[in-house]
């Protein structure tokens, strides 16, 4: 009976090692990749923060000259935000409110979830006093107005025409 070489016993032993390593290995990966999983998805399943914080990540922060989020308000099922539109005047004013903010409400409804009806009221600065602000028009924007509106054909400054409950203030 031929007796294999001491060496080869040992890189036979060694690449069978090497096998069950690499086995076990890939395994301990697959089971982890399977536990980071349902941790995903319940992380998702998480409520949204909304605060003003959050919300000026889309709406941007009002700031002296600068459009943005003032306050908000959250309701049973609503939010109502007050959003300062900066503008040195107030020709056209209805288009400029719509350019600025149809494309942010469109990503609001897209980042938030969670959110289903906003009343925003929009409070525009003096034109004597830029940093003087006074109630211009509120407006509604729910959810399915949001998620029926064809965002691509819509021409930001036609806003008012597909928002509900615009009332203007005088």
């Amino acid at each position: 009976m031929i007796q294999p070489e001491p060496k080869n016993i040992l890189r036979i032993f060694g690449s069978l090692m090497l096998a069950f390593a690499l086995t076990i290995f890939m395994s301990a990966c697959k089971g982890q990749q399977r536990a980071e999983a349902p941790a995903a998805e319940k992380a998702s399943d998480q409520p949204q923060v909304i605060d003003i914080q959050t919300l000026s990540t889309v709406l941007g922060k009002a700031e002296a000259e600068h459009s943005g989020i003032f306050d908000l308000t959250k309701g049973d099922n609503e939010l109502w935000i007050i959003y300062h539109f900066y503008t040195p005047e107030m020709s056209d004013i209805d288009d400029d409110i719509g350019v600025e903010m149809a494309p942010k409400i469109q990503e609001l409804y897209k980042k938030f979830k969670d959110i289903d009806r906003t009343v925003f009221v929009v409070q525009v600065s003096h034109p004597d006093s830029p940093l003087e602000w006074q109630p211009y028009c509120s407006f509604v924007m729910t959810r399915k107005v949001a998620r029926e509106t064809n965002w691509g054909n819509l021409l930001a400054a036609e806003l008012f025409k597909i928002c509900q409950d615009i009332q203007y203030r005088k």
